[in-house]
């Protein structure tokens, strides 16, 4: 084992050993919190994506418990299997120090860093494209005809995580047209038997819709057609910023770049060929989705699995020829913004204050405990009138962080008060709610005028003092709850006031 072989052992273990500990720690995320409650309803698929992230958290709660720790457990193993998996292909493609560059860039990429710790659909998704690379090129470099059917299962348990992993399937068409020697296995049954088991990753998706109304259909068509009216190009420029974020400022500059030098950088065609058959599909559609619709800042997370490794040569070529002012300036702007969404906390260990509008996002796992001690007061409170109470919400996102932090980790019900339905749709019983008082939490005040809706249906609403949680660092509250008390629910018709899918 070479000397860079075992400092990139090392770099993954440590960051493993950092992530096991600091994700015991940290509160959840409201998305994390969400995955949890599917968890804790199995099933073939979901409202909003497929179930491998579902399995995954079962598997970990299963181990070391319903804890922070038991939540993310599995996608931190992950992250760890993905970055090792992601070297080795790219030592096979680059050689072993663009490699060890490709996994520096990917470790310091800031919503990368972020996804290796937290439990998100995209943990499953990212390992499985890591993997079905590794085992793409090993069949391509070594002709092993066999391996083709280990990437068409892999693929599919891929897209069973996240439909992203379909994207996969046009990089490897690409890669087999762009490089002469590979064009052979269009000759081949292999690459048509591996697509046709990877497809049946979308067996779950389909069962489940077919059993519930097309619901997950409808929602996909309802994403893609968000905010359609702005005018043309409207979203491009959040694309752009959004891609800046997640890799690093500096870095995606230099992506946008090294991808039109990439013949100048990637002298080889196969290599070459790698790099913009995996890049530049989901680079395309995430474009096109920009310019007409709102395209969340994760879509394109796979991408930079090749995206980066026209930079990583760039890194490596200037650090051996002595020129290291660019490297040095991409990690440590990297550094700062990781060392800011991590410890988000820290400007008021330093005596700073920042605006806290910004910085929402990273404050999103902070003060659970305490608002669910004011939120579980407010439940005794209906108690001691005599009444047998529930929990609920009009989003999912608070459903979700009361179920995980409430006191017995209760289920907790979706109210659909002009808001679009979600997997609570499913899971809440609006006919066994009848006759008792819910605790209805939001952390939007009387969002779309759910509370006037409300009155229709309970005896009495009660709108508690909003709760504003506060942070040493920020100007303003980082988060506000707003707690009303609803007695005696009468029931309804959940269709009734949906807002979409």
């Amino acid at each position: 084992m070479t000397s860079l072989t075992r400092s990139a052992l090392l770099l993954i273990g440590a960051l493993t050993l950092f992530r096991l500990f600091y994700g015991a720690q940290l509160g959840l995320a409201w998305d994390e919190a969400y995955y949890w409650q599917w968890s804790r309803h199995l099933d073939l698929s979901y409202y909003d994506q497929g179930p491998g992230i579902a399995y995954c958290i079962k598997l970990g709660t299963l181990i070391v418990g319903h804890t922070h720790l038991g939540i993310r457990l599995v996608p931190i193993v992950f992250a760890a299997l993905g970055s090792w998996l992601t070297f080795l292909t790219t030592r096979r493609w680059l050689g072993e120090s663009v490699a060890w560059w490709m996994l520096l860039l990917m470790s310091l990429a800031p919503l990368y860093a972020a996804g290796s710790l937290l439990a998100t659909y995209d943990s499953p998704l990212v390992f499985c494209w890591a993997l079905a690379s590794w085992l793409l090129t090993k069949t391509l470099q070594e002709n092993k005809p066999i391996l083709w059917y280990a990437v068409g299962a892999v693929v599919g348990l891929g897209i069973a995580s996240k439909l992203t992993m379909l994207t996969f399937a046009p990089g490897v068409l690409l890669l087999l047209a762009l490089v002469p020697g590979y064009r052979k296995w269009f000759k081949t049954p292999h690459p048509y038997l591996a697509f046709g088991i990877a497809v049946l990753g979308l067996l779950p998706y389909a069962l489940w819709d077919r059993q519930h109304e097309q619901m997950f259909s409808l929602h996909i068509k309802t994403l893609s057609q968000r905010h359609t009216d702005a005018a043309f190009g409207r979203w491009f420029g959040d694309f752009l910023v959004g891609q800046a974020l997640f890799v690093g400022p500096l870095a995606w500059c230099l992506t946008l770049w090294a991808l039109v030098k990439s013949k100048q950088l990637l002298r080889d065609d196969a290599p070459r060929a790698f790099a913009l058959a995996f890049t530049l599909p989901l680079l395309a559609i995430c474009v096109y989705t920009s310019l007409r619709s709102k395209l969340e800042i994760n879509w394109p997370t796979t991408m930079h699995l090749t995206s980066l490794l026209p930079v990583a040569v760039l890194f490596d070529r200037l650090w051996r020829e002595g020129k290291r002012a660019l490297p040095l300036a991409s990690i440590a702007l990297n550094l700062f913004l990781i060392t800011l969404a991590f410890f988000p906390g820290l400007p008021g260990m330093l005596g700073l204050t920042l605006p806290a509008t910004p910085f929402i996002k990273l404050n999103e796992t902070y003060g659970w405990p305490e608002l669910m001690a004011k939120t579980a007061v407010a439940g005794e409170k209906l108690k001691a009138e005599g009444r047998e109470v529930a929990y609920g919400s009009v989003t999912y996102r608070v459903n979700s962080v009361m179920a995980f932090y409430l006191p017995g980790q209760p289920q907790t019900n979706g109210l659909y008060f002009k808001v679009r339905w979600d997997n609570y749709r499913l899971w809440t019983d609006e006919k066994a709610l009848i006759g008792k008082s819910i605790v209805l939490v939001n952390d939007v005040e009387d969002e779309k005028g759910s509370l006037e809706i409300a009155k229709k249906y309970f005896a009495s609403v009660e709108p508690l003092p909003p709760i504003l949680l506060t942070r040493p660092g920020y100007d303003k509250p980082v988060k506000r709850w707003y707690i009303t008390l609803c007695r005696d629910f009468k029931g309804y018709d959940p269709k009734e006031h949906r807002d979409g899918y």
